[in-house]
């Protein structure tokens, strides 16, 4: 277990990748309720729910394609890896 995380044969940030994914859907949704009660503050009930609505949904799937782009880097890492190891030449 060591040895490979020591050569770097095995990935763990694909594992923290879904740590930041979780960390950063509460951070969108908390962003989003705060907007909600600021903005009914600042310019009336109907202009921060909005605001914090939106901000909820665009958070969503901002953090949602980030996390799915870098993951899907590792999954062509993995299959390529795959690939090389099905064509090497056997003596």
């Amino acid at each position: 277990m060591l040895k490979s995380l020591l050569n770097l044969d095995k990935m763990i940030t694909p594992k923290i990748i879904i740590i930041f994914y979780w960390l950063g859907i509460i951070a969108v949704l908390f962003s989003g309720i705060a907007a909600i009660f600021a903005g009914s503050h600042l310019g009336g009930f109907f202009s921060g729910f909005i605001g914090g609505l939106s901000t909820i949904v665009i958070g969503l799937i901002g953090v949602r394609v980030s996390c799915e782009l870098i993951i899907l880097l590792f999954n062509i890492y993995a299959k390529l890896k795959e690939i090389a190891e099905n064509t090497k030449t056997k003596p």
